[in-house]
This record gives C-alpha cells, sequence and structure tokens, in this order.
C-alpha cells in the first residue's frame, strides 16, 4: 500500500471494510455485496490523477474509486472526497462523486450506478433503475439464497459498525456534491476537476495552453513551472495528465516530476513514477 498512500494512514471506515473482507474471507463476497472490490496498491491508470488514493474498483472498463487529497491539502483522508475514475472516458475521468467514505458507502448501498454513468436527469436516472430492475427480474439468472444472505449480511455489518447519514434522494446528493465542488475551485481545468488550492492575493492565473495534438514547449513548459503561482502549477499537472501519457514522453514527465519534487508533492510523484 505504500506508494498508493503515502504519508497518509489507512482512515477508520476503510479499516472497517478491510475488516468486512476479512470476516468475509473471499473478495467475491465482498463484491458481491458492494459492487466493488477493495484495490489497495498497484492500481493505477495514466490518467488516474496523481492526488488519489485508490481504495476500490468495480472489475469493469477500469473503473476505480479514491480518496482526492488536493495534493496532500487533505490532512485526514477519513473527510476526503470521494472520486470516481473513468479511465476509458478521456475527456473527463475523474468525477467528484461523495463528499467522504461514510456517505459513499451510503449510496452506494443502493445507487451506485450513478458514480460511473450520466443521466441527463432524475427522470432519466429512474427510468433507467426501473429498467434494469425490469431486467433482472426476467433474466434467467436470479441469485440465489446464499448470494441473498451475503449481500443481507454485508449490509447488517455495514449499518454496525459504519456510522453512515440517511440520504433521502442520492441522484441530488450526487448533484449537490459536484456543484459543490465547483464552487469551492479556485482555477478550472481541463477535466473539470479543478484544484482548490487558492491564488495569492494580487497574482493571477495565466493559462499554460495544453492540447492533446501538440506537443508542449518544454523550454517554456520548466520556466512556467519555475515562476507561476502553487495554484496554476497544480491546475497545469492536472491539464499535463489528462491530455498526455508519460510512457509516450519521458522527458516531460521528468519535467513534471521534478516539479513536484521541488513543491514537496512527493507523494504525487512517486505515484506518477508507478504508472509511466
Amino acid at each position: 500500500m505504500g506508494s498508493n498512500f503515502g504519508k497518509y494512514d489507512i482512515p477508520p471506515t476503510l479499516h472497517r471494510l478491510i475488516d468486512l473482507q476479512n470476516v468475509l474471507a473471499d473478495n467475491e463476497q465482498f463484491y458481491l455485496g458492494l459492487n466493488f472490490y477493495l484495490s489497495l496498491e498497484d492500481f493505477r491508470y495514466f490518467n488516474t490523477p496523481c492526488d488519489v488514493v485508490v481504495f476500490g474498483n468495480i472489475g469493469m472498463d477500469g473503473i476505480h474509486y479514491g480518496f482526492l487529497t488536493d495534493y496532500s491539502s487533505v490532512t485526514d483522508l477519513e473527510v476526503a472526497p470521494i472520486v470516481c475514475v473513468s479511465p476509458m472516458d478521456l475527456d473527463r475521468p475523474t468525477r467528484i462523486v461523495a463528499k467522504n467514505l461514510c456517505e459513499f458507502l451510503r449510496v452506494n448501498l443502493t445507487d451506485g450506478e450513478l458514480f460511473y454513468n450520466h443521466f441527463e436527469s432524475e427522470e432519466k436516472y429512474l427510468d433507467a433503475k426501473n429498467q434494469w430492475i425490469t431486467e433482472a427480474a426476467n433474466s434467467p439468472y436470479q441469485p440465489s439464497e446464499n448470494e441473498k444472505l451475503v449481500r443481507e449480511r454485508v449490509a447488517n455489518f455495514l449499518m454496525e459498525n459504519i456510522k453512515m447519514p440517511i440520504i433521502n434522494n442520492p441522484y441530488h446528493y450526487v448533484q449537490h456534491v459536484e456543484k459543490d465542488r465547483q464552487r469551492n475551485v479556485a482555477i478550472q481545468t481541463q477535466d473539470r476537476l479543478g484544484v482548490t488550492t487558492p491564488l495569492p492575493q494580487g497574482e493571477k492565473h495565466v493559462l499554460f495552453p495544453i492540447t492533446k495534438d501538440i506537443d508542449p514547449d518544454l523550454i517554456l513548459l520548466q520556466e512556467y513551472l519555475c515562476s507561476s503561482p502553487v495554484a496554476s502549477r497544480l491546475a497545469l499537472f492536472r491539464d499535463i495528465q489528462l491530455s498526455y501519457t508519460f510512457q509516450d514522453n519521458q522527458e516531460l514527465y521528468k519535467i513534471v516530476a521534478d516539479a513536484m519534487v521541488s513543491m514537496e508533492l512527493i507523494d504525487e510523484a512517486t505515484r506518477l513514477s508507478e504508472i509511466i
């Protein structure tokens, strides 16, 4: 778990999930109850933000969940926002889906599809959910009694061991989390995740142009990373990771990693090294 968690301790709620998996003694039963696998190390894609600590994956299309540390500004993962990373969505792979792990688990019990699907409205979501229920009822495959017992056992464990708040409308909750994030963003980024580090008084953000079709001027990039405000540099890191794979440009990777180290973002630089 070293490079994934870096300086962070495993938060209490995640400890309870690890306990649950140990009680079940089977990661497939864990998945059956929670619809994701625990992934505490070595699960990253090229566009997994380097300030995300991964804790789970759904076993499909590389989709995974993690704690967003906002470049190590979060002091405790227990209160860190939760993101869903869909690496096949090249334009917007990362979305905020919950305020913290406890709230994530509450929504996940009944409406986890909201994390990795996009719906134009609540009505569209409810229509899709009703369709899934109908399809499941008419499917030749029906859950066995043992599978039903596992799901019930997992739900009971969560209720008894984790203080999950009541969330009456999961769709509105996820929408609210997204809007709340945008209100706290100091500089917007191409993936719309943004950065929350404020600009110093009197400083202005000057955008460094990043496009997927043209490699950046590395000399200008180095100058920018030496002279621009911290918030601007963090925003640029997001844009670069969205647009380029470091496997294809080792020189670009070294410039970015060295800049992170100079800013004491050691965990972030280390995580980048895991995916090149």
